[in-house]
């Protein structure tokens, strides 16, 4: 059975979104008395059959709903964007079907790219969502300067992780930890990834001075899009022994 998006789905009849709508009349071709399967993104899934169909409005009325758990523990995976749009687009769809929580973008020093488009972002990551069969949205938080992403993710709970690449020895920050290793089960994590020509050095001393931890990805050189998918993918591979839903 197919999904479809719909934010809030209301007990009885009800309107679906036009682009919804326009994709089951003219797409699926579907007719009144179709069944189909709706999420909210918030973990509600419901069982809906279609009273009216037209590509400008199709209309439903819910017959049966349940809800899936939020998903624990959270990621969140804060980037900058990406002078390729395209390339920051992968990304998210990548990253919602492995399981990241809330996706944060940020504006850094360096950042080459400072256009947001948290439309088309948000309609990738919806996508992505009913693509891999999964009732939870993740956040698309709207972009923040780094020293204000600083400040207000500090006071987040679990893993707090800056990636970098090597700097000038003798600074707090030119000591870093393996990903992997800094990775625990069952512990929430924030992860920040740089632009293409990485954090300056002056924003990672920031970070480190509030207590985040300097990490590695390995020896290669990832790009931005490439960097950030590997900290999704370890995050959902450390949850393993957990037994977590989404594994």
């Amino acid at each position: 059975m197919r999904r479809f998006f719909v934010s809030d789905v209301l007990e009885g009849e009800f309107d679906l979104p036009r682009d919804e709508s326009r994709h089951l009349a003219k797409v699926l071709r579907a007719r009144v008395g179709d069944v189909v399967e709706l999420v909210d993104g918030r973990g509600g899934r419901f069982q809906a059959t279609l009273i009216v169909v037209s590509p400008s409005q199709c209309s439903a009325e819910v017959v049966r709903s349940g809800s899936d758990p939020a998903i624990t523990p959270q990621l969140t995976l804060a980037i900058a964007p990406t002078k390729k749009t395209d390339r920051l687009e992968w990304f998210l769809e990548k990253a919602c079907e492995i399981g990241v929580t809330r996706v944060q973008p940020i504006w850094t020093r360096r950042s080459e790219r400072r256009v947001e488009k948290p439309e088309r972002w948000n309609r990738v990551l919806i996508e992505a969502m009913k693509q891999c069969q999964d009732s939870w949205l993740p956040e698309l938080e709207p972009a923040l300067d780094f020293k204000e992403f600083l400040e207000r993710y500090s006071a987040f709970k679990g893993l707090h992780a800056i990636a970098h690449c090597p700097v000038e020895e003798g600074l707090s920050s030119s000591i870093r930890t393996p990903f992997w290793d800094a990775l625990n089960p069952g512990e929430d994590a924030v992860v920040c990834i740089g632009p293409e020509g990485d954090f300056a050095a002056s924003e990672i001393e920031s970070a480190t001075a509030k207590g985040w931890l300097p990490v590695t990805f390995g020896d290669r050189r990832l790009r931005t899009e490439t960097a950030a998918l590997y900290a999704v993918q370890a995050f959902q591979l450390k949850q393993q022994s957990r037994n977590t839903r989404r594994l």
